[in-house]
């Protein structure tokens, strides 16, 4: 594990973009200002408050897909006026098509939608998709995939199925429809992709029914489809599949229409025990009710026998919200009654009636208008909205109900008045409180859609107030050195933005276990600065932990945590810049090691520092070790051996000589490393570079004192000498006394030899090249007297050689010539 004990502390320069939901500030936030319109919204939002929005967008002069994200306290995070997509179609139409937008939990987002191929018959479809990281990057190929080869048909938004869902295993779960006009059959699909877009599993059908109104949705809790299949004979069949397509309970009538008109899902939701909530209108003979109903994993009626009948015979668009006690809270528009056009009702968990009123009192003769988007705001009630008419255009105005139906943000609600025509209009409940409220709007001058539309969101507190009230904020700076052993002092640094600090406050240093819990959070350190010396305790284990800071007045979390690891002292890695010296000089060698940053190293010579010079008397192998205040000393590092190197040369010759032998020198080293290098000198200037050289047929003038001087690789030499003597032989190859002859000479194939000697004595025949190197030697017995011997030279190449013979009474040296 490597460690850097220097702590070089980067703080974050924090660009924190002041919150576009300001408190106390209506002024709303911009999603997108471009050109044209925009319109069609869906919108998505996780749990860290991060929204996301997609729409049909005509800037230029087609229909685009577009995406926008904003942070939780509503600044954008992707492009201004927002990010595009893909196609929807090339040409500029008014048309609905189904798409949607799913958060990935890390800040980026999954997105699916129609897209029209045929300019013409814009009911011709194929289904894409996109997935667009965090930082508004796309991840899969331009313009998105087709996530199907089939065409799909569909005239409107809400006449087929189309729903994204992210198994959370690496993959994508697409449910999708293909109608077909001709036979009136609809059959729902379903098909698998992981998150790079590559196919896991192959389409697969799911269901098949009559018409396009069939409803599913997946319930990503406990992994089953809900389905309200469209039937001729029974209005609608209520059945549930596993995860792998297969029924679960068997299809069964749903709560037939009892007039002979049209029925109509308002609704189709699933709550958070896996039961479903169906609003529907029901209409026929003049009338129309709004009916809710709350059905079983099992398909059994929860609230009543044929639902909860809400409204008049003058109601329609039921929208409900479930609640924690079983029941729900209820809104439904009512046309009968101008005066009570927006009704809301509170269901108990057998579905009984518990109170029933009105949403608002009308306060103007012109009528209003009523979207009824109902969201449930976390504590058992519910956000609503309308439109209330004024001398051109309408107020957007947001009111929420309470567990007991009364209103929250006064009589009359909270009423955005920037603009005369609003569209798209949605609620999102923010996951911490509140409620966001976007629109589609313009501020056009009379009572039309003007030329363009533009896309507003407003953030509304629990009490109704706008925007987020700033508390401080707390970011911890990264450690740039954040491995640490236990019982070490470091500093934690933070910066702070926001909201102001009470004069009282410390801020606390918390350290998780190795898990990153922070359930049995130790305390490592406190003071009222944004600096803070901390210290581990001793007998930490080894590993990965997590620091958060948290101020004591207010008590505010740091939005981040950041880790730091704890282990043992780093063992040090340590170097050289040589491996030996030689004995005898005053060469120098430098230890050094970059390891051990905020300790201190020490060595096995019981030195200390970084680096160390020595100069050692003998082979020896240093050490090092690294000390760090409040920990335990590190392991020893790496050794190095340190070689003394001395170069013990010997030097001889085979002497004495007779003038015209050979004379042979030889040299040798029992230590040094190779390669090796010779230098010898001597008489006459003579110079050689090899370990044994030699000269040839030599004179008395090569007497005298030899020396070589042996150099090894690391530089290192030693000299060593050898006396050589060479006596003379007068006249030894013209000796007319000589009773040696050799002939012919030159030779080709055979030299002949005779010589004289006493008998049995040994004589011995030796056949030189010019380099001295023994070709050829014999050794025999004397016959006593003139002898003749032979020697073969046809193998020899042609030049000149040399024949010493030696009898015993004289040694003789002759030149032989081969051609």
């Amino acid at each position: 594990m490597k460690f850097v004990w220097s702590i070089f502390l980067a703080i974050l320069s924090l660009q924190i973009s002041v919150a576009q939901w300001k408190f106390n500030d209506p002024t709303p936030s911009m999603v997108s200002a471009a050109p044209n319109f925009q319109y069609a919204i869906l919108y998505s939002i996780d749990t860290e408050g991060n929204s996301f929005y997609v729409w049909a967008d005509y800037r230029d002069d087609k229909i685009e897909l577009y995406a926008q994200k904003l942070d939780s306290r509503g600044v954008v995070q992707w492009t201004k006026d927002g990010l595009r997509i893909g196609k929807i179609l090339d040409r500029s139409t008014f048309i609905y098509t189904p798409k949607l937008i799913k958060p990935d939990g890390k800040g980026g987002a999954f997105i699916a939608w129609h897209r029209c191929f045929d300019l013409v018959k814009t009911e011709r479809r194929n289904l894409y998709a996109q997935y667009i990281s965090s930082d508004g990057k796309e991840q899969w190929a331009t313009d998105g995939i087709k996530v199907t080869e089939q065409e799909l048909t569909s005239y409107d938004a809400n006449d087929g199925v189309m729903e994204l869902n992210d198994l959370k295993n690496g993959q994508l779960q697409f449910t999708f429809n293909n109608y077909n006009s001709s036979s009136n059959e609809n059959i729902v699909y379903t098909k698998k992709l992981d998150y790079a877009g590559k196919v896991v599993e192959n389409e697969t059908k799911l269901l098949e029914a009559k018409g396009l109104e069939t409803k599913v949705l997946y319930d990503e809790k406990y992994n089953k489809f809900i389905a309200l299949i469209k039937d001729v004979s029974a209005d609608y069949l209520y059945q549930t599949f596993d995860a792998t397509n297969k029924p679960i309970i068997s299809a069964a009538a749903f709560y037939k229409n009892p007039f002979s008109g049209n029925s109509r899902i308002d609704l189709f939701k699933v709550d958070t025990e896996g039961n479903a909530i169906v609003g529907r209108t029901l209409s026929g003979e003049d009338k129309k009710i709004v009916v809710a109903h709350k059905v079983s994993k099992e398909g059994k009626s929860i609230w009543g026998t044929d639902g909860v009948n809400l409204g008049s015979n003058t109601a329609f668009d039921v929208q409900v919200v479930p609640t924690s006690d079983g029941g729900g809270i209820a809104t439904w528009i009512d046309t009968g009654d101008r005066a009570r056009p927006f009704q809301k009702a509170k269901i108990k968990a057998n579905g009984d009636i518990v109170w029933k009123n009105d949403v608002f009192t009308p306060r103007s003769d012109k009528p209003y208008f009523l979207p009824n988007k109902l969201v449930p705001d976390g504590k058992d009630g519910a956000y609503t909205l309308w439109l209330k008419p004024k001398t051109i255009g309408y107020d957007l105005t947001i009111q929420r109900i309470d567990a007991n139906g009364d209103v929250r943000f006064g009589e009359d609600g909270v009423a955005i008045k920037d603009f005369t025509f609003f569209s798209d209009y949605r609620l999102i409940p923010h996951p911490k409180g509140g409620v966001i409220l976007l629109y589609g709007c313009n501020k056009e001058l009379e009572d039309g859609r003007g030329g363009s539309v533009d896309l507003y969101t407003n953030y509304f507190t629990e009490t109704g107030k706008y925007g987020f009230e700033q508390p401080p904020v707390i970011s911890v700076a990264p450690i740039v050195a954040n491995s640490f052993c236990a019982g070490q002092n470091f500093t934690v640094s933070f910066a702070t933005s926001g909201g102001n600090f009470n004069l009282d406050n410390s801020f606390r240093i918390l350290l998780s276990d190795k898990t990153g819990s922070f359930d049995k959070a130790i305390e490592i350190g406190k003071d009222n600065r944004k600096n803070v010396n901390v210290k581990t305790i001793q007998g930490l284990e080894v590993g990965t932990y997590k620091i958060k800071v948290i101020s004591t007045s207010p008590i505010i979390e740091s939005t981040n945590t950041i880790d730091i690891n704890i282990g043992e002292v780093e063992i040090p890695v340590i170097t050289t810049d040589k491996l030996a010296i030689c004995a005898g000089t005053s060469e120098k060698v430098t230890l050094s090691s970059s390891s051990c940053l905020g300790g201190l190293l020490k060595w096995s010579n019981n030195s200390s520092g970084t680096s160390i010079t020595i100069s050692p008397a003998e082979n020896i192998t240093y050490t090092a070790v690294c000390s760090v205040t409040g920990c335990k000393e590190s392991a020893s590092s790496n050794g190095i051996l340190i070689q003394l190197i001395k170069i013990l040369a010997t030097a001889s010759n085979t002497g004495p000589y007779f003038e015209g032998e050979l004379l042979k020198l030889s040299s040798s080293t029992s230590n040094g490393l190779a390669p090796l290098k010779y230098e010898w000198a001597g008489p006459n200037a003579f110079a050689a570079t090899t370990q044994n050289p030699s000269i040839l047929n030599i004179g008395v003038n090569a007497s005298g004192t030899y020396s070589v001087k042996i150099t090894d690789t690391n530089n290192c030499s030693g000299i060593a000498q050898t006396e050589v003597k060479v006596n003379p032989i007068l006249a030894n190859e013209i000796s007319k006394e000589s009773s040696v002859n050799i002939y012919p000479n030159p030779v080709r194939e055979e030299l002949k030899i005779s010589f004289e000697a006493e008998p049995n004595k040994q004589v011995t025949i030796t056949f030189l090249d010019q380099n001295g190197r023994i070709i050829e030697q014999k050794n025999i017995n004397s016959t006593g007297g003139f002898q003749q011997e032979k020697l073969n030279t046809s193998h020899l190449t042609n030049g000149q050689y040399f024949l010493k013979i030696n009898t015993s009474s004289q040694e003789v040296v002759k030149k032989v010539v081969i051609f």
